[in-house]
């Protein structure tokens, strides 16, 4: 038994009657050498393989992009040459047996952890220290590279607006919730408004505010903005 199969496929394999092929089949789920998931019959040796290819597809992935804290699912799907309902059951075997853990629509071996360099830290150090020191009005010049600004982002302490202006999560987080403020008491809020909530320069203003667009916080309305719901958390 190399693979999925049911008793429909398993008696047209044997070429022996259904009752014995059931009985057969029983007697494998008995003795463990196969596993019943999702109404098909699997050889256990099969799945145990399959769980420990996925988690070393996702090692495989994280060792080439060291700080990412996931593996694309597609990705590792793509490696493991499965069809999705089959994949998802692996995964799902992965996951109850504590090899693998799901992250949104990511992947990884459970407790994975990426680990900057003394050099990749210094540097998000610096950053960081100057994003805080600039508060409403962070530097954009000279940002970290690609992989270290997603390493920072995942790990929740930037919030980039993808217009080249990126905050420090805290920082953000009090202009959301200033933001949400002006919004509950006065319904609306302008580009021009925002500007003048923070001090800030339009070139902020308009990435803060179109980045809670993004997010679908606000939505527009002509020149000003509104809430779509009530906010709960920055992020």
């Amino acid at each position: 038994m190399n693979g999925p199969t049911d008793t429909t496929t398993a008696t047209a394999v044997l070429n022996i009657e259904p009752s014995l092929a059931a009985e057969v089949l029983r007697e494998l789920l008995g003795n463990g050498t196969a596993l019943e998931r999702g109404g098909k019959v699997i050889a256990t040796t099969w799945l145990e393989s399959a769980v420990g290819r996925a988690s070393a597809a996702s090692e495989e992935y994280l060792v080439a992009n060291s700080l990412r804290f996931a593996a694309p699912r597609e990705q590792v799907r793509q490696l493991l040459r499965l069809d999705v309902p089959t994949f998802d059951m692996v995964i799902a075997e992965a996951v109850k047996v504590g090899r693998m853990e799901e992250r949104g629509a990511a992947l990884a071996p459970r407790g994975y952890q990426p680990q900057l360099t003394p050099k990749q830290q210094t540097q998000a150090d610096a950053f960081l220290a100057a994003l805080t020191k600039g508060g409403f009005t962070p530097p954009t010049d000279d940002p970290p590279d690609a992989a270290l600004l997603g390493y920072l982002s995942a790990a929740g302490h930037i919030e980039d607006t993808g217009a080249g202006v990126i905050f420090a999560s805290p920082i953000f987080a009090e202009m959301l919730q200033r933001v949400t403020a002006h919004l509950e008491a006065d319904g609306t809020i302008t580009l021009a408004e925002v500007r003048d909530l923070f001090g800030a320069s339009r070139k902020y203003a308009q990435a803060f505010i179109e980045h809670l667009d993004a997010k679908r916080i606000t939505r527009r309305v002509g020149d000003a903005r509104v809430l779509r719901a009530p906010v709960e958390t920055a992020r």
